[in-house]
């Protein structure tokens, strides 16, 4: 894992203190390519064997997921989301994201069934249900080790455009 210079890891150990006075507002457009290229970058002992993010026009983000699942064997979905709302700190820390195609006839009364097991596999901070997936933003900063960042973040929103996911950012220290 390659080193993170001395400047950065100050910034990252004690946000408050580095970026006192700052507040900034900025929209950050990641292509299609990098996201995936992130994504690539998991863990190799998941049952997942295809992540791809593909960020359409009108607000819309494909998600193409393949999974080995105990007794059915390898599935494959293209899930369509849209992003809802925006997190502001300190009252409303999940990304909310509808979940508006991509589940085939028996998938939602399967999920629906197995609520409880998904729960449980899922990392800290990541609900998905039938209906929407939801990120609770600290506690998803908090397990990468990034606790600090959590009340700098005044407003977080993601949108997307064609090929581009859109975070839009509110940063005040």
């Amino acid at each position: 894992m390659p080193t993170i210079p001395a400047p950065l890891q100050a910034l990252l150990d004690d946000p408050a203190t580095q970026l006192e006075g700052t507040d900034v507002e900025l929209r950050l457009p990641i292509g299609r390519t990098l996201l995936n290229e992130v994504l690539d970058a998991r863990p190799a002992d998941t049952p997942v064997e295809e992540l791809l993010l593909d960020p359409e026009a009108n607000n819309l983000v494909n998600l193409h997921l393949g999974v080995k699942a105990p007794v059915l064997g390898s599935v494959r979905r293209k899930i369509t989301f849209r992003p809802k709302g925006s997190v502001s700190f300190p009252n409303q820390p999940w990304l909310h994201f509808d979940i508006t195609d991509g589940f085939k006839m028996f998938d939602k009364p399967i999920i629906k069934l197995m609520q409880g097991q998904i729960a449980e596999r899922l990392p800290k901070g990541i609900e998905l249900t039938s209906d929407h997936l939801r990120l609770h933003v600290p506690a998803l900063l908090t397990s990468a080790g990034y606790q600090a960042l959590v009340p700098l973040i005044k407003n977080l929103r993601l949108t997307s455009e064609a090929n581009v996911l859109i975070i839009q950012l509110h940063l005040k220290a």
